[in-house]
């Protein structure tokens, strides 16, 4: 009996079993909504690391573009018309020299809603364009005429040249014109894979009449 007794007294003591109490309601919604919360927050982190990559080239690159006026709809074309300082290209002879030119002036040109007849996503660069830029001083008898160049930079395609106002600061007519690829750009006119909409077959043209050249602004 002692024995037995020493036993029992033995195995008395041994720790009991512990029991973790299940997290009430209000602690589960309170971790649910914290987890929701830093959900977000990296979704809104994520967004923005995106919008900054996607801004980095131009900015990377250390140019800032000035715009010639607001962007213009024409037809089934967005057209933009930019300029900055003047740039060095590749092959060389094809445009002014970056010694011999005031800025560099571009046209950025995308497609609208209309050029999904063609084929385009809205906003996709437009290519095989011909574009050429008229500049007139107001109040001067002389307009220049140059012709845009397709090339890429580091934000992109685009069409444009070096340029020089030859009749010094002041302000001044710019108009663009744009005409349609030639025969050697093919358009898909069949039933299943044709487009509906045709290229256009006169010039199209986007103009700013009261664009000032102020000089330099880098």
């Amino acid at each position: 009996m002692a024995g037995a007794l020493a036993l029992t007294a033995c195995g008395g003591g041994a720790s009991a079993p512990t029991t973790t109490a299940a997290p009430s309601v209000t602690e589960t919604e309170a971790t649910k909504e914290m987890e929701a919360t830093t959900a977000e927050s990296s979704a809104e982190e994520e967004k923005e690391t995106e919008a900054e990559a996607a801004a980095a080239p131009g900015e990377a690159a250390g140019f800032e573009e000035f715009p010639i006026g607001d962007d213009q709809e024409v037809g089934p074309l967005i057209v933009s018309g930019v300029y900055f300082q003047p740039v060095d290209m590749e092959p060389a002879g094809n445009s002014l020299s970056k010694e011999e030119a005031d800025c560099h002036i571009e046209a950025d040109i995308t497609a609208g809603p209309k050029g999904t007849t063609l084929g385009y996503g809205v906003g996709d660069f437009v290519p095989w364009l011909k574009v050429k830029a008229y500049v007139q001083k107001h109040g001067s008898d002389k307009v220049q005429e140059v012709a845009f160049m397709p090339m890429n930079a580091s934000d992109g395609p685009h069409y444009g040249a070096n340029f020089k106002f030859e009749d010094g600061l002041g302000v001044y007519n710019v108009k663009f014109e744009v005409a349609a690829p030639g025969n050697d750009y093919l358009l898909h006119v069949d039933k299943e894979t044709g487009v509906t909409g045709r290229f256009w077959t006169e010039p199209l043209v986007a103009e700013w009449d009261d664009f000032e050249w102020a000089g330099p602004q880098w």
